[in-house]
């Protein structure tokens, strides 16, 4: 069980968590979640084979940016890593979601970049969403450079794509993660429907 501390973060993970479950963005134990904690190098991240709708005080980790589990009793996401990654080297991201959601998946596996199907996915996303293929289920770090190097080039990019693994958005908080993650599942459904891929 987490400090008390860290109870507000871990609901606002919960409540992201549920939400997806019930939604059917990420099914079963993958996909995974976490927020920075203010003030200092450390995150809140999901543990490894839990279930979204499993998220809560006694399934999350705090562990540093080296994803080295320091309190929680469990042990860290294997992509946490990846969010130490991101968080070091983006000091304005605060929360990081990923997860398998189907349409974006099924984009992913076709396309090298998301194609933005409105004008709403446009404005929100911020120029470019690229597809990387890390040729695995978890990123391997040799590929953290290449997807540091598109953060760092691209001001306020928000969001990536993984072949055959899913998607991974970020914003300033938990919430703002979740609804980006949101608006790339719609943004890649729209665009299969659209155009009959």
């Amino acid at each position: 069980m987490l400090y008390s501390e860290y109870q507000g973060p871990a609901q606002e993970m919960q409540k992201a968590a549920a939400k997806f479950y019930a939604l059917r963005y990420q099914m079963s134990n993958g996909g995974n979640l976490s927020v920075r904690l203010p003030g200092r190098d450390l995150m809140l991240v999901k543990g490894t084979d839990v279930a979204f709708d499993e998220v809560g005080p006694e399934t999350l980790a705090v562990t540093g940016f080296d994803a080295v589990a320091s309190e929680g009793g469990i042990r860290p996401s294997k992509e946490a890593l990846l969010h130490g990654a991101i968080y070091r080297a983006s000091e304005g991201v605060n929360a990081i979601m990923h997860c398998h959601s189907p349409y974006a998946t099924a984009w992913a596996a076709g396309h090298d970049e998301l194609e933005f199907s409105t004008y709403h996915s446009k404005l929100k996303l911020n120029g470019r969403v690229p597809v990387f293929d890390t040729h695995s289920y978890a990123v391997p770090t040799e590929y953290f450079p290449q997807i540091l190097d598109f953060i760092a080039r691209n001001p306020g990019a928000n969001a990536f794509l993984l072949r055959g693994h899913g998607q991974v958005t970020f914003g300033r908080n938990m919430r703002e993660a979740a609804y980006l993650a949101e608006l790339v599942e719609e943004t890649a459904q729209i665009s299969i429907l659209s155009s009959g891929k």
